[in-house]
């Protein structure tokens, strides 16, 4: 079997390649063969393209399980800070983990929609990205770059005993309503007619500019459930959190599972 070079492929290697610094591989000595593979992240650029928009998904009543009959709306929202928190998790990971890398955090020149998020993430596998990314790469010899970005994944909520709740697929980061599951708030003892649902589906993928590889990557698919309180809560779920309790549970889930994924994201470039 013959393989061939696409030429094109070879050029956008060559591009990203101009930010490969001269010096690079001259850093200090760290001890022990991991340690010294880790220094290999010279400078590591953050881009985290999230933005602060939410993006509400209302269950559809069950008719067919097979079609995905949920109702979306995108919810315009300014400085809730996903950027921010994912930004906090990757700096007190590379801070303990990773000491002798140099961090430089980015993010989008413009809001970008979820569509866009995932062009420039699936572009990426390919070598390929927008140019502002590529024009920050060489300006900054950056030696490495991780992309932040919204993905997409099945509504799944735990319960208990292994089992979730959850019909359809969500989107990014926001909140799923459902005003029919009969579940009972296990603090309380209260039932509750439906739930209200916390989700993030973001990837993350560590590029090693050099070569213009993916050489770490994972996708964060989590769902947190929230039954109501009392009983104003119970009858209208979307109170089962007060608008400051929707935001800081949004921005702990980024915060808390970016850091959670991070290492073995970072993992991926001491490994080459």
């Amino acid at each position: 079997m013959h393989a061939t070079i696409d030429p094109n492929a070879r050029n956008r290697r060559r591009l990203l390649s101009l930010a490969l610094p001269a010096a690079l591989g001259a850093g200090l000595f760290v001890p022990g063969a991991a340690l010294a593979a880790r220094a290999g992240i010279g400078k590591l650029g953050v881009f985290s393209l999230m933005g602060d928009g939410l993006q509400l998904v209302f269950a559809a009543p069950v008719t067919d399980t097979r079609l995905d009959r949920n109702l979306r709306e995108s919810l315009p929202t300014k400085n809730i800070g996903f950027d921010q928190a994912a930004l906090r998790a990757v700096t007190k990971t590379v801070g303990n983990h990773y000491p002798q890398t140099q961090l430089q955090m980015f993010r989008a020149t413009q809001p970008m929609t979820l569509p866009e998020q995932r062009a420039v993430a699936d572009g990426a596998a390919r070598a390929e990205l927008p140019a502002w990314v590529i024009e920050a790469i060489n300006k900054n010899g950056l030696t490495h770059i991780l992309l932040i970005t919204r993905n997409r994944g099945d509504a799944r909520f735990p319960v208990n005993d292994g089992f979730s709740v959850g019909r359809g697929v969500v989107e990014g980061i926001g909140y799923y309503l459902d005003n029919t599951t009969e579940l009972k708030n296990v603090d309380t003892g209260l039932p509750s007619s439906g739930f209200l649902g916390a989700f993030m589906m973001v990837r993350l993928q560590l590029m090693e500019v050099k070569t213009g590889d993916i050489v770490g990557s994972e996708t964060i698919r989590v769902g947190r459930l929230f039954a109501g309180r009392k009983d104003i809560e119970a009858e209208n779920i979307w109170n089962a959190l007060d608008p400051q309790e929707k935001v800081d549970v949004l921005r702990n889930m980024v915060e808390q599972n970016v850091e959670r994924v991070l290492l073995g994201v970072l993992g991926g470039a001491s490994m080459r």
